[in-house]
């Protein structure tokens, strides 16, 4: 019996499950947005996000106006990445899963007037600081 790969099974399974916890810390521009991103693995050694903001308030209700908010991980020498929009419901609750190849990055969250952006142009709403082994 190959114990190696069974446990090396165990532990690809098991991953998903060692998922980590960071606060969004909240700008003046959204002040009592209040966030959590957990962060896992998946099973090709991706950074898995699980995103969870409360209290976000429109985009359209911001100053100036925008049309949806864009979640990004900026790593240093690299080109932010678009990971996905966040989209306010009538709670004014948001949540998005995505995926990204980075392990260490800043995960931000900006206003912005088009979701499919290449670099963010908005103003800031929330941001973590993702560190990963």
């Amino acid at each position: 019996m190959n114990y190696k790969a069974i446990g090396l099974s165990l532990l690809l399974i098991a991953m998903p499950l060692l998922a980590e916890k960071f606060h969004l810390d909240p700008t003046q521009i959204v002040p009592a947005a209040r966030g959590m991103v957990d962060v896992g693995r998946d099973s090709n050694r991706n950074t898995t996000l699980n995103l969870h903001v409360e209290h976000l308030a429109r985009p359209g209700d911001l100053s100036p106006a925008k049309m949806t908010y864009v979640v990004w991980a900026e790593a240093p020498d690299q080109p932010p990445q678009n990971l996905g929009q966040l989209n306010v419901n009538n709670d004014l609750k948001a949540d998005l899963k995505t995926t990204t190849a980075l392990h260490n990055f800043q995960l931000v969250v900006t206003a912005e007037d088009n979701a499919r952006a290449t670099a963010p142009t908005g103003p800031v709403v929330l941001s973590a600081n993702i560190r990963q082994p």
